[in-house]
């Protein structure tokens, strides 16, 4: 077999078998959970990050989402949590919630850290949860210190 058509055919074989697997969605993927402004009668559609793993990885490596969607971080105790915004590649709002889901702290606009060391926001309340959000809602919406948001029911 010549060099030219050994080369056709294993482009070929590599795209019949790697493309399928990286477009797939993944088949543990969890299901969205809906996170419910009450002032503003605001809908928000949330993953939910509960394990370290995926607290770790939060946005990170999304160049975008829609404007009406977020992540919940789940902690398992009362926390006081820091933030960065390392590999994330959108500007986000983050808050951070009480356990009956009242805003106790927020950032507004954080940018993407682009080369380290990326700076750390610490919340100055302890809780048990943070959002993150696309940037410019918590202006858009007139969210405010105190507000109470209805959480999803936890699996």
């Amino acid at each position: 077999m010549n060099t030219r058509l050994t080369l056709y055919v294993l482009t070929w074989l590599i795209l019949i078998c790697f493309v399928p697997a990286t477009l797939a969605k993944p088949a543990d993927k969890k299901p969205l959970k809906t996170i419910h402004f009450v002032q503003q009668d605001l809908d928000i559609s949330v993953e939910i990050a509960d394990t370290e793993a995926e607290r770790e990885t939060g946005l990170m490596n999304r160049a975008s989402m829609p404007e009406k969607h977020g992540m919940l971080f789940v902690f398992q105790k009362l926390s006081r949590v820091s933030v960065w915004m390392k590999d994330t590649l959108m500007p986000l709002d983050v808050l951070f919630l009480d356990a009956d889901g009242r805003i106790v702290s927020m950032f507004e606009h954080l940018s993407p850290c682009k080369k380290d060391p990326c700076e750390v926001y610490t919340f100055d309340q302890h809780g048990w949860y943070m959002l993150e959000i696309n940037a410019n809602l918590i202006k858009k919406y007139h969210l405010a210190l105190g507000q109470q948001l209805r959480l999803p029911k936890l699996d």
